[in-house]
């Protein structure tokens, strides 16, 4: 079979022969790249898959071992005494609720109660934003019947 090339002067003859070996010739190379390819491929799967293996212990956790709040309790029964407090600077908000409510020694309002907390501190300016800090300390010792709300005034729990 003999080819043609159209559109130019000379014609040029190509013969079957010719176009076999041009499309072996690409094909090998095509496989040359594959093989190379599929070479790095091998070695990539290789190298993640004994990864996998060495790195398969588990990570370290994070946060309080499960016997710590046992060891806590056992110190604090060889020493006597309760377990301690926290100890923040400034005291708990419930700590000057308290002392308002014991030094008043007669039952208030939780405005009057606010105002009052609001008197003793400077930090914050804001009386509304204030009482937003104070409420939910008053809502937990509701639940803990720390204090007792009654006829909305407020109650210390004998």
């Amino acid at each position: 079979m003999v080819i043609f090339a159209a559109g130019t002067k000379t014609k040029y003859m190509i013969t079957l022969k010719e176009i076999v070996n041009s499309n072996l010739e690409m094909l090998k190379e095509q496989e040359a790249s594959l093989e190379q390819s599929l070479s790095f491929v091998r070695k990539a799967i290789a190298l993640f898959s004994g990864q996998e293996e060495t790195s398969a212990k588990p990570a370290r956790k994070r946060g309080r071992k499960p016997g710590v709040k046992v060891a806590k309790a056992a110190k604090a029964a060889k020493r006597g005494g309760a377990p301690k407090t926290r100890n923040r600077k400034g005291g708990k908000h419930i700590d000057h609720i308290l002392a308002i409510l014991k030094s008043k020694n007669a039952p208030m309002s939780s405005s009057e109660l606010i105002e009052a907390l609001f008197k003793q501190q400077s930090k914050d300016k804001n009386l509304k934003h204030f009482g937003t800090l104070i409420y939910p300390v008053l809502t937990k010792a509701y639940k803990s019947k720390v204090l007792k709300l009654k006829d909305g005034r407020i109650h210390l729990a004998a």
